[in-house]
């Protein structure tokens, strides 16, 4: 059995043994995002540090490095959490190398004061191999041994705004940290900056914890870190297609650059295509998971997809998972169809996109006919209680089934024989008929019911704001008017949570409307409320225009009484039974 000195060793090191030793040379792999530090991040680790040193800090703790082992062979370690500080400590040093040329020059030979040769030490070993590699893109380490390693930074001026905002160009970040650094270093006097230089190297320490694999450090860095995992399966899934390409084409250098920037730009379009959407690309892979095994995963992510990709072509992969993204984007996305807006809605989220997206990126006959099976599927188990156990089996199922070509009436099967096997009709109609107004799936119903009302040509999402509101047309506060006064304590313990009393209102309407008699209700709906400013419109909402239009004829004396109560449950029953295929019968 391996010991934990097998997996990972601790080591409690000084600046000056950080960058300074002879194992000191370290690579920020293909899998982590590129350098993204700003104003605030470098002046505070400035600030930090002359802090502690202004204040005596006998050894200052400036965190910890994550290290991992690469798995060719290799003198430089993959840097899994740290590389931001890192690489400012290296631009750092390359600064006080190009303004302080004289740095200690004239302190004597004692091992605690830094000179220039332990700044360049740490920025290049032996006048040969620089202590820090940039392997995020291709062109990140040429920008920083241009810009950094090579270049005289006391030229650098601070670049504009516009060119920070770059993300995808972290150079401009690289040249603003320099800037940060010159100009702080601009305020001190060189005997400050010299003494700083001998209190970061020697007092600064960090722990650099270096393990014998990629992934015992991850998940390491997973465990420590209570900020969240940076590193997501995406950045891990990203490095390992890059090094199958490497490994491809690694005899011909030149198609292999030609390889690996047609993959970058590949990657990088996903990755713009994404931007918009609710879901992170980490999200993106665990539905294109899903797609390609249709099965419940046993392992993570990562492993899962590397397996899949190992034996194929990782331009193939790139391609194919583009166009799983531009399905996203055509079919999800941007959707107009109003099975597909009350999806959006649920909680089960994976599930029900990836049965769409294996279905358009199959080319699925009946990939149509699937959004609206799918709604009534996942909403009925919703309203009816049912966990993520009941449904999560069906869903693979319907995956796999998909992927087959299955007819449409086997994947009816499917559903059907889920609905029965868990009892969901019978607690779903026990559901829509008791009081709903605090289910959490209640909103989403009314919302579904909207839909229906509309004109098909002319929907439009109804998002879950704060703003929107299910409106009491019977107030809670009912007994505090005279106006309401038909309404019994019985009457209303029967009906005052139920859907037969409830309707859709955005926020402002719902404020004004909320306890008020009925006739001020119906002002409100129509706009004509105490802030007419503000709501000057009638309710954009069909199912609540429906009692504005009662109240304007008449129908029930221009009150809301039992009658108009007991006439809005049987078209709640009836548009319900429409929308989820059921049959809700009033009582």
């Amino acid at each position: 059995m391996s010991s934990a000195s097998d997996i990972f060793t601790p080591h409690s090191l000084t600046i000056k043994q950080l960058f300074n030793n002879a194992d000191a040379l370290y690579q920020i792999p293909r899998y982590q995002r590129p350098y993204k530090w700003s104003d605030e991040q470098v002046e505070k680790l400035w600030d930090d540090i002359t802090e502690a040193y202004e204040n005596n800090t006998e050894s200052y703790f400036l965190g910890s490095i994550i290290t991992a082992a690469p798995k060719e062979n290799s003198s430089y370690r993959d840097v899994v959490d740290g590389q931001q500080r890192l690489t400012t400590l290296m631009i750092l040093f390359a600064v006080v190398r190009d303004v302080c040329p004289d740095l200690n020059a004239a302190e004597g030979a004692d091992p605690q004061v830094v000179k220039q040769r332990v700044i360049k030490q740490a920025i290049v070993a032996d006048e040969e191999f620089n202590r820090l590699k940039l392997y995020t893109h291709i062109q990140h380490q040429t920008d920083f041994e241009q810009l950094i390693v090579n270049a005289n930074t006391s030229l650098i001026e601070k670049p504009k705004k516009a060119l920070l905002q770059q993300d995808e160009s972290p150079k401009y970040k690289f040249l603003n940290t320099a800037a940060i650094f010159k100009a702080k270093i601009a305020e001190r006097s060189p005997a400050y900056i010299g003494a700083l230089m001998n209190y970061l190297f020697n007092a600064v320490r960090v722990i650099r914890i270096d393990c014998s694999s990629k992934e015992f450090a991850i998940k390491l860095f997973q465990v420590l870190n209570d900020r969240g995992l940076d590193l997501s399966s995406a950045d891990l899934i990203k490095s390992f297609l890059i090094q199958n390409i490497e490994a491809k084409y690694g005899q011909q250098p030149d198609l292999l650059a030609i390889k690996e920037n047609h993959f970058m730009q590949e990657w990088n379009a996903i990755e713009q295509t994404i931007a918009p959407f609710n879901d992170h690309l980490n999200d993106v892979f665990v539905l294109y998971l899903y797609y390609c095994l249709g099965s419940n995963p046993k392992r993570s992510v990562y492993d899962e997809l590397s397996a899949v990709f190992k034996s194929q072509d990782p331009l193939m992969v790139i391609a194919d998972i583009k166009q799983f993204v531009s399905h996203y984007k055509q079919h999800l996305w941007e959707a107009t169809d109003e099975h597909i807006y009350a999806l959006w809605y649920l909680r089960w989220q994976s599930y029900w996109k990836s049965i769409l997206l294996t279905a358009y990126q199959t080319n699925y006959t009946h990939a149509k006919a699937l959004p609206k099976l799918l709604k009534r599927f996942y909403y009925l188990n919703w309203i009816a209680g049912k966990t993520l156990s009941s449904v999560k089996q069906t869903s693979f199922n319907l995956i796999a089934e998909i992927k087959k070509g299955s007819a449409i009436e086997a994947i009816q099967a499917l559903v059907e024989q889920q609905l029965s096997t868990h009892h969901v009709m019978p607690l779903a109609l026990e559901a829509l008929k008791g009081d709903l107004y605090k289910e959490s799936w209640c909103k989403a119903l009314f919302c579904m019911l909207e839909y229906n009302a509309s004109d098909k040509s002319k929907l439009l999402f109804i998002p879950h704001t704060q703003d929107l509101h299910l409106e009491h047309i019977v107030p809670n506060k009912y007994a505090n008017f005279t106006e309401w006064q038909h309404i019994s304590p019985e009457l209303f313990a029967k009906w005052g949570q139920s859907a037969a009393n409830l309707t859709l209102l955005s926020g402002s309407k719902n404020i004004e409307a909320s306890d008020n008699p009925f006739h001020i209700k119906v002002d409100v709906y129509k706009g004509l409320g105490l802030h007419q400013h503000k709501n000057d419109k009638v309710t954009a909402f069909m199912i609540t225009q429906s009692i504005v239009k009662a109240y304007d004829q008449g129908t029930y004396q221009k009150t809301w009484n039992e009658q108009a109560i007991l006439d809005r449950w049987h078209w709640f029953c009836r548009e319900v039974s429409e929308v989820l295929d059921i049959n809700l019968q009033p009582e």
